[in-house]
């Protein structure tokens, strides 16, 4: 199934651009949501665990995540990916004048696997094209309508 886009005008951001230019960018649409219990319920379908166990494993793997990245881990999931805590902080000239109130606030990061990046190389596009209003219709709330 193709990934769907639209196309928005947005600021040219390339380098030299002239002030003012505009480019069409394209940008990803979602085509729905795959929920917990419809997850759950998709990976006991494949397997001989319950629904109910999956919902466990996962709210066993949630709780082990948080505290090994609280600890400063990397997680390591098999062919899934990894998840780490990064952070990023303000600089400052010198070594001796940097202290940890200028360290933001921790981010959690994801990177999948080459097994998992490998999806996008077979990515397909297809384009939204928005629906055109007819012609002198429309929902006005003109004066004379109402």
């Amino acid at each position: 199934m193709p990934i769907k886009y639209r196309l928005v005008l947005r600021k040219d951001m390339t380098k030299g651009a002239a002030a003012g230019s505009k480019l069409y960018y394209a940008v990803n649409k979602s085509t729905g949501t795959c929920d917990f219990e419809e997850l759950c319920d998709q990976i006991a379908d494949r397997s001989t665990a319950s629904r109910g166990d999956v919902q466990v494993v996962v709210d066993g793997l949630l709780y082990i995540l948080k505290q090994r990245l609280q600890k400063g881990e990397t997680v390591q999931l098999g062919d899934l990916g990894h998840f780490q805590a990064v952070i990023g902080s303000k600089g400052t000239k010198l070594e001796s004048d940097f202290n940890a109130s200028l360290i933001k606030r921790p981010r959690i990061v994801f990177r999948p696997s080459v097994t998992l990046k490998s999806v996008t190389g077979l990515a397909k596009f297809e384009k939204i094209v928005p629906d055109a209003p007819a012609p002198g219709g429309g929902d006005s709330e003109s004066p004379d309508e109402i």
